[in-house]
């Protein structure tokens, strides 16, 4: 893409980063939250002794523990994504497919704001 990109005149810079900014903040409440019972869930399992009698309770704490895990995987990705979002808006090549260059369609940006490229150059990357 090239860098003379301008931003969209379309497009409402200030709402879009108060979309972005909203989710950023949803997703950090999460990430404590995830963070915060993975720790409890840590400190219980060290609370048993291997003659404990509770194989599956340990088993069960071990996997939600390692599901807290990659959902906090998946909002650090998708927080990256939002300062990069951010970053595009500040560059001015905000609501533009990274990818191709055309401009992405709004009802896309509204249901995923931080998203940087169209839905066939999405499909083609998830298609490998």
């Amino acid at each position: 893409m090239s860098d003379t990109t301008v931003m969209r005149p379309d497009l409402d810079q200030v709402y879009y980063r108060s979309l972005l900014k909203d989710e950023q903040e949803r997703l950090v409440r999460i990430d404590k939250e995830l963070a915060d019972n993975s720790r409890q869930a840590k400190d219980s399992m060290e609370g048993f002794s291997e003659s404990d009698d509770v194989p599956a309770d340990i088993a069960a704490q071990a996997s939600e523990r390692e599901k807290d895990q990659q959902l906090s995987h998946n909002v650090q990705l998708t927080l990256n994504q939002i300062d990069f979002a951010m970053d595009r808006i500040d560059d001015g090549s905000y609501g533009i497919c990274e990818m191709c260059g055309v401009e992405i369609p709004e009802e896309r940006l509204e249901r995923i704001p931080w998203v940087s490229t169209c839905v066939d150059c999405q499909t083609m990357l998830e298609e490998g």
